[in-house]
């Protein structure tokens, strides 16, 4: 059996800040104009996810376990 799962980009435009927020764990990032990280969701995902938006960022509550990468691909977290 293959396990299943999505990646997500997420990425500021060339002229804004923002903070990406996963939850439930309160991992903050910094994004700077035109910065990207990707959430790769694994395992069996669930068919729903939640994204809030707030001044100055966003708070992403993902159905389970998450690996973040930078831009290049590289691990920065595993959030479970």
């Amino acid at each position: 059996m293959t396990a299943k799962g999505f990646r997500i980009k997420i990425s500021a435009d060339e002229r804004s800040s923002f903070t990406v927020m996963f939850e439930p764990s309160g991992m903050p990032y910094e994004l700077g104009p035109s910065e990207v990280v990707f959430a790769n969701l694994e395992g069996d995902v669930a068919e729903e996810m939640e994204i809030v938006y707030w001044p100055g960022g966003i708070s992403i509550w993902p159905p389970g376990q998450v690996v973040i990468r930078d831009a290049e691909g590289h691990e920065l977290h595993r959030l479970y």
